[in-house]
C-alpha cells in the first residue's frame, strides 16, 4: 500500500500553472530528465507548458557578442538541449488532428510516488467536434536503467463510442517554444538540432548538434503485442499508429519505451554507427511495463533506505525534505562526465549549467549517504582539470588551475565576469569538497588517483594569484585583490573573507595530502613535480593569509572596503522590487554594504571552530540586517547558523522556507526548474543544523537543537566504510551502528563509543542544547 508521506498530490499544491507543475513532476535519474507536461502540446505554442527531454551534458553553442570584446572573455554560451518530448501523443477523432487543430486538455490529478518513483497523472481532453475522454499516464525514469524511459497510457471514453487514431512520432525535433521574459535567470538560447532516422529493428533517431559537434541516439518501441499497433512511415518519419474503437463501458491501454544513449563525440560516432545503434536498441529489450518498473523501484527504495529523512511533528516538512531528497537524487550525474545542473533536468533556468552549488550545497548529502554518486561528481571536476588549466593561462596564471564559474564542458560560459570568473573562490570550494569526501570516506585510491591532483593544482593557483601586500594593515600578509566572493551584489573587491579563508584552507589541503602522498605514494609527488620548497610556500601563505575583522566593532568584514560603503535600505524597499538585481544595475548595488546571500556567514557555517559562540552571533546580527536572500541558497545557512547561537524560531522559520521553496514557488521561478543547491540546503540544514553535525577537535561531533514543534528527526550517515542511524528527540539522541568496525562519535563533549556488540548510546540532552 503506498504510503501518503511518500507522494505529492495536485490537489495539495496552491499553485497549479503548467510550467510549475511540470517542473514539480518532472522525472529523472541524472542521465536523463523529462518534464511532467501536457502530452498533447508537442511544439505548439498553442498551450502554455515548456515540455522537454533533458540529457545531462547534451549542449551546444553559441557565440557570445559582446559590444566590446576584451581578451579573456568567455568566447561562446552552452546551452542544455530541449528534446522532443517523449509524452507526445497526437489524436485523430472525427477527422481532425490534435496537432493540427488543438483539442481542450483539463488536468484532472496528479500523483507522484516518490517511494517508488512512479508517476500516475490523468487528463480529460475534449476534441473539437466535443467527443470526451481520458487520458491516463503512468511513467518512470528508470533508477535500474538509466538509458530508459518507459510511459504507459490508458484511454477511456466518456461521452462517445466509436473510432479514435493515435500517432507516436516525432517529426519535429528542436522543442523550444520561445517565452519572452526579462529575467535573466531564466536565460533560453535557441540551438538548432539536426535529425536523422537510422535503420534499424525499432524506430532510432540520432540528434546532433550543429556547434558542438555532438551526438545522441534516441530509440522507440511499442511494448508489448497488439494487432491494433502498426509501424508506419509517413513524410520519412517513422510513426506508431493505433486504431482503436472506445466505448465508456472500457478503457484502451498501451505502453512505449525509451532508450536514451550516451553523449558522443560526432565523430567516433560515426566510427561505430552500427554498433552504436545496436546497442541503443537493445537497451529496449522485449520486457513488461511491470518488469522494467520493478527494476527501477528496487532502486529507489535503496536509495530511501539510505537517505530518507523522517521527521515527526510537520506533515509538510516531512513531505517537502523527501521532495527535496528525490529530486536531488534524479539530478546528479553518475558517470564521472557530468555533475548536477542548478536546474537538474527539470527546466532550461541557467541552461543546464553547473555551479560551486555542486561541491558546496549538494554534494554533502551525496558524500554521507550516496557516496559513489558523490565520487561520481567530483570525478566530472577531475576530467575538466585540463580545461581549468588552460583557462588560468589565459588569466595570465602560471601555474595551477581555474576552475570555470559556470559551465557544461569545463570551460567558462559566464559572459558577466565581476559576478562569474572573479568568483575564483570556486578552485577552494572544490578543494573543500574533496576533502570532505576523503575524510567522510577514507578513499585513499580516489586521493591517488584524482583527488590529490585537484587539491594541489587549485592550490598552486592561490600562490600564483595572490601576493604578499607591502602596505597598509595587510603589510606582511597574503592578500587576494579584486575577487568576488558568494554575494554577488558586491564583486570586484580586496580581500573578500569568504574567498580568503576557503584559499587558506586550499593551501593547508595541499601541505596535509602531500605529506600523506608521501608516505602512500611518493612516486606521484615526483610526477607531479611536488617540491619541498612548494610546499613550505604552501604553508607559509596559509600561513600569512590576510582576514579582514573589523576591532572596533569585533566582526569579521566582508571585504577591506567593507564599513565604507553605505547600507541600503532594503526595510522600506517595495516587495516587489525584489530580487533586486531585475530592478537595479549592478553598479548601484555594488555601492551598498548589501548581501545577496550568505558571504562571509558561509565561511562559518564550513569552519566552525574558527570562533566562538560570541563571535558568531556578532557576525550573524551584522549580516543579517543587510542580506535580501534573493538567492535560493542562502536561508539555508542562515537556519543552520541561527541553531549554533541557540535562536531556534528563526533556524525553523529558515529551514520552512528553504525545505518548501519549490513546492511554494517561493522565488516565483520554479517553472524553469527545481532549485537544486537549495534542496541540498535543506538536507545541511537538518543534519548540519538542528543535529549539529561538523567535525569537531576530536572527530565526528553532534550538537542538537530540535525544534519544539517537532518530536523527531531521524536519518542515517555513512562515514567510513560505517553506517549509523541518528535518532533525535526532545530529550534524547541515540546513535546506531548498524553496520562496520567500532567507532566513536562525540555528543556535548561525550564520547559515544558504537561496536556491533553494543551498537547503540543514547546520550540525554541537557536544556541548554535545545
Amino acid at each position: 500500500m503506498a504510503d501518503e508521506a511518500f507522494q505529492i498530490h495536485l490537489q495539495q499544491l496552491k499553485q497549479k500553472s503548467p510550467g510549475f507543475l511540470e517542473t514539480i513532476y518532472a522525472l529523472g535519474n541524472g542521465h536523463i530528465g523529462v518534464r511532467a507536461s501536457n502530452p498533447l502540446q508537442g511544439n505548439s505554442p498553442a498551450y502554455s507548458g515548456k515540455p522537454g527531454l533533458f540529457v545531462n551534458g547534451f549542449y551546444d553553442l553559441s557565440p557570445i557578442h559582446y559590444g566590446e570584446p576584451y581578451y579573456g572573455y568567455a568566447h561562446n554560451n552552452q546551452t542544455i538541449c530541449e528534446l522532443p518530448d517523449p509524452r507526445y501523443l497526437i489524436f485523430e477523432v472525427d477527422g481532425v488532428r490534435s496537432d493540427k487543430t488543438p483539442y481542450n486538455v483539463e488536468t484532472i490529478d496528479k500523483t507522484w510516488d516518490m517511494a517508488s518513483g512512479l508517476l500516475d497523472e490523468t487528463f480529460q481532453i475534449t476534441t473539437p467536434t466535443g467527443k470526451t475522454f481520458t487520458l491516463t499516464l503512468d511513467s518512470f525514469v528508470s533508477q535500474a536503467e538509466r538509458h530508459l524511459y518507459v510511459v504507459r497510457y490508458d484511454i477511456r471514453a466518456l461521452n462517445f463510442s466509436g473510432g479514435i487514431k493515435i500517432f507516436k512520432r516525432h517529426d519535429y525535433v528542436n522543442q523550444q517554444i520561445p517565452r519572452a521574459t526579462a529575467d535573466i535567470r531564466r536565460a533560453q538560447r535557441s540551438n538548432t538540432l539536426m535529425q536523422t532516422y537510422l535503420p534499424a529493428t525499432a524506430p532510432i533517431m540520432e540528434l546532433s548538434t550543429q556547434k558542438s559537434q555532438l551526438g545522441l541516439l534516441v530509440a522507440l518501441r511499442f511494448l508489448g503485442d497488439d494487432p491494433r499497433v502498426t509501424l508506419t512511415t509517413q513524410n520519412d518519419v517513422p510513426c506508431y499508429q493505433i486504431n482503436l474503437d472506445l466505448t465508456p463501458e472500457r478503457s484502451a491501454q498501451f505502453t512505449f519505451g525509451y532508450a536514451i544513449g550516451d553523449v558522443h563525440d560526432l565523430l567516433a560516432f560515426k566510427l561505430h554507427q552500427q554498433s552504436n545503434v545496436e546497442a541503443t536498441v537493445a537497451l529496449l529489450k522485449e520486457q513488461t511495463f511491470e518488469e522494467a518498473f520493478a527494476a527501477s523501484a528496487a532502486r529507489t527504495q535503496q536509495f530511501w533506505q539510505d537517505s530518507d529523512i523522517v521527521i515527526e511533528g510537520d506533515s509538510s516538512l516531512q513531505k517537502g525534505i523527501r521532495f527535496n531528497l528525490y529530486h536531488l537524487f534524479q539530478a546528479a550525474g553518475r558517470d564521472h562526465l557530468t555533475a548536477i545542473p542548478a536546474k537538474g533536468l527539470t527546466g532550461t533556468g541557467y541552461e543546464g549549467h553547473y555551479f560551486w552549488d555542486t561541491e558546496m550545497y549538494m554534494l554533502p548529502f551525496f558524500i554521507y549517504t550516496q557516496p559513489e554518486i558523490a565520487k561520481a561528481l567530483l570525478g566530472y571536476r577531475y576530467t575538466t582539470l585540463p580545461a581549468a588549466g588552460r583557462r588560468a593561462r589565459e588569466m595570465a596564471i602560471s601555474a595551477g588551475v581555474l576552475f570555470p564559474w559556470r559551465t557544461i564542458n569545463g570551460e567558462e560560459a559566464s559572459a558577466y565576469y565581476p559576478a562569474g570568473t572573479a568568483q575564483i573562490h570556486i578552485n577552494a570550494d572544490i578543494a573543500y569538497a574533496t576533502d570532505l569526501y576523503l575524510r567522510a570516506t577514507g578513499d585513499t585510491d580516489f586521493l591517488k588517483s584524482a583527488g590529490f591532483e585537484l587539491i594541489l593544482n587549485t592550490a598552486r593557483f592561490w600562490l600564483a594569484y595572490g601576493n604578499y601586500a607591502t602596505y597598509g594593515p595587510q603589510r606582511g600578509h597574503f592578500v587576494l585583490n579584486r575577487v568576488t566572493g558568494p554575494d554577488e551584489y558586491t564583486a570586484m573587491v580586496d580581500n573578500n573573507y569568504y574567498t580568503n579563508r576557503m584559499a587558506k584552507n586550499n593551501l593547508a589541503l595541499a601541505v596535509k595530502y602531500a605529506d600523506k602522498m608521501a608516505k602512500i605514494a611518493p612516486e606521484k609527488l615526483t610526477d607531479l613535480a611536488v617540491t619541498q620548497d612548494e610546499r613550505a610556500a604552501f604553508a607559509e601563505a596559509a600561513d600569512k593569509m590576510y582576514l579582514p575583522y573589523d576591532a572596533k566593532h569585533k566582526i569579521k568584514l566582508q571585504d577591506d572596503n567593507a564599513p565604507n560603503r553605505p547600507q541600503f535600505d532594503i526595510a522600506h524597499e517595495p516587495a516587489t522590487n525584489f530580487p533586486l538585481l531585475l530592478h537595479y544595475h549592478p553598479l548601484v548595488l555594488y555601492r551598498y554594504q548589501l548581501n545577496k546571500q550568505a558571504d562571509t556567514l558561509m565561511s562559518a557555517l564550513l569552519f566552525p571552530l574558527d570562533q566562538d559562540e560570541a563571535q558568531l552571533k556578532r557576525d550573524y546580527d551584522y549580516y543579517e540586517k543587510i542580506t535580501t536572500h534573493d538567492s535560493s541558497l542562502s536561508r539555508a545557512v542562515f537556519s543552520i547558523l541561527a541553531n549554533r547561537i541557540h535562536q531556534p524560531q528563526k533556524a525553523a522559520d529558515y529551514f520552512m522556507d528553504s525545505s518548501l521553496t519549490d513546492l511554494t514557488d517561493l522565488q516565483g521561478n520554479s517553472e524553469d526548474g527545481i532549485h537544486a543547491a537549495n534542496m541540498g540546503g535543506s538536507w545541511l540544514s537538518l543534519v548540519y543544523g538542528f543535529a549539529g553535525m561538523h567535525y569537531g577537535k576530536s572527530g565526528l561531533t553532534f550538537a542538537p537543537h530540535l525544534p519544539t514543534s517537532w518530536q523527531r528527526l531521524k536519518f542515517k550517515i555513512k562515514y567510513r566504510g560505517r553506517q549509523i542511524a541518528v535518532d533525535l528527540q526532545q530529550a534524547a539522541i541515540t546513535f546506531t551502528l548498524l553496520h562496520g568496525k567500532p567507532l566513536t562519535v562525540y555528543c556535548q563533549q561525550e564520547p559515544c563509543e558504537l561496536t556491533l556488540k553494543n551498537p547503540s548510546k543514547q546520550v540525554s540532552l541537557t536544556d541548554s542544547t535545545n
